[in-house]
């Protein structure tokens, strides 16, 4: 049986655990035999799973301590050696050794036995120390040399794998780009033809809205003006009803009325005040403490009695008349809500009379239905006047002639209480008149 050497660069402890390690796992073999320098022999150690114990303890130093290391795979015996299985002396300071031995009792296919040595090359760089003799350089030399060599060419076997790799990468990602293109425009396409045919049915349906739309457009337009008459009617009708249900006064209106109660309600107080100093006064009079004379106090007291009595009675009516007026204005608008549907309803019977007769209604007809529509009660308002003004006017009343010299004009009435509270005439006094 002979041996075979595979010089490799020296390797530290970890590395050529690691090989043997791999080696086992891929084989089935689970132990090696480890000896190690300083005369320590650490014997069969488990080399799967987890380092553990002496072993354990090796690889920690991190270092170059392992001297030897054995396995066997089905006949195939596989030794490293620090330095190279030589005497002491002799071994190499540059490089290690594996040696591989082969029992013909072995079962290893030869494809089996040149995956290992590949393995052991790869992962152990080994190189051969004779490429380069002749060059008239050391022994150790030589060795560095194609320790360096090995290396290189390690290099461009791994150049040559990288580029081998990059192109193998690039053409199956253009294959795969290539592949991805024609699918999607294969998607694309399908997805074309869905949204032309989606396309086509959106616009079939739409043109035939298209036409319901036309066609009731037309519809609408060939209405006669009945149609547009009664819904004119209808949203006039709805807003009158809305103004008579929400019937009122606005905001800025109820503010102008404001003024007025506060000036009412100072004068009813300066008056009250009045009254009750002229009332204390005529007290004091009587009583002595006061020399102040009876019949002017009692005419004070009586004036401010009547001018509170007036200006309350003046504020009642005024309320009263802005009351009146807020009715009035509620009913003409409920009077046109009527007139409305009175004027709708005549409009109604004349084109109905004209559709059947072919001739228009008769005007008598037509006044008698249409009599008092639209006319305004024109109602005179009675002006608000204060109680003094009416006390004049009666006062006034009494007299059976009353003239008015005012210039050179004349004002003659004959009833004086029958003057009528609007705005007179006045004309020149002729020298006939005179």
């Amino acid at each position: 049986m002979s041996n075979q050497r595979i010089k490799i660069p020296r390797a530290s402890d970890r590395s050529i655990v690691d090989a043997f390690k791999e080696l086992g796992e891929t084989y089935g073999v689970s132990s090696a035999h480890i000896s190690a320098l300083g005369f320590s022999n650490l014997g069969e150690v488990n080399i799967g799973g987890n380092a553990s114990g002496d072993l354990a303890a090796l690889l920690e130093l991190k270092s170059a301590v392992i001297d030897g290391m054995s396995l066997q795979i089905r006949g195939l015996g596989i030794s490293y050696s620090r330095g190279g299985q030589y005497q002491p002396e002799q071994k190499s300071p540059i490089f290690d050794e594996i040696v591989l031995s082969y029992n013909q009792q072995g079962n290893l296919s030869n494809t089996e036995k040149m995956q290992i040595v590949a393995f052991i090359n790869k992962k152990l760089k080994a190189f051969d120390p004779g490429r380069l003799a002749g060059r008239g350089v050391s022994e150790e030399q030589n060795q560095m040399i194609a320790i360096h060599e090995s290396t290189l060419e390690r290099l461009e076997l791994l150049n040559e794998d990288l580029v081998r790799q990059s192109s193998a990468f690039r053409e199956n990602l253009e294959v795969q780009y290539a592949d991805k293109v024609t699918k999607l425009e294969e998607a694309n396409l399908q997805q074309k033809a869905i949204l032309e045919e989606d396309y086509k049915e959106k616009s079939v349906s739409l043109k035939e809205k298209e036409k319901l739309l036309e066609e009731k457009i037309k519809t609408i337009d060939d209405r006669d003006n009945t149609h547009v008459r009664r819904e004119i009617r209808d949203r006039m009708l709805e807003d009158v009803k809305t103004r008579i249900s929400n019937f009122g006064v606005s905001s800025n209106t109820e503010r102008k009325r404001k003024p007025v109660f506060f000036g009412m309600l100072t004068l009813v107080v300066i008056l009250l005040t009045l009254l009750l100093y002229s009332g204390l006064e005529a007290k004091m009079a009587i009583t002595g403490t006061d020399k102040l004379p009876m019949y002017w106090l009692w005419g004070r007291f009586t004036l401010y009695s009547l001018g509170l009595v007036g200006t309350i009675l003046y504020y009642i009516k005024w309320e009263n008349k802005w009351a009146e007026q807020h009715s009035s204005s509620e009913f003409q608008l409920q009077q046109f809500y009527i007139d409305v549907n009175r004027a709708n309803w005549i409009i109604e019977s004349c084109l109905e009379w004209r559709k059947e007769t072919q001739s228009t209604l008769p005007k008598t007809l037509i006044e008698g239905i249409s009599r008092n529509l639209f006319v305004k009660e024109q109602d005179e308002t009675e002006k608000v006047i204060h109680p003094a003004d009416q006390l004049a006017s009666a006062l006034m009343g009494r007299a059976s002639k009353l003239k008015l010299r005012l210039g050179e004009n004349e004002l003659e009435f004959d009833k004086p209480g029958k003057i009528p509270n609007k705005p007179l005439r006045v004309r020149p006094v002729s020298e006939t008149d005179t």
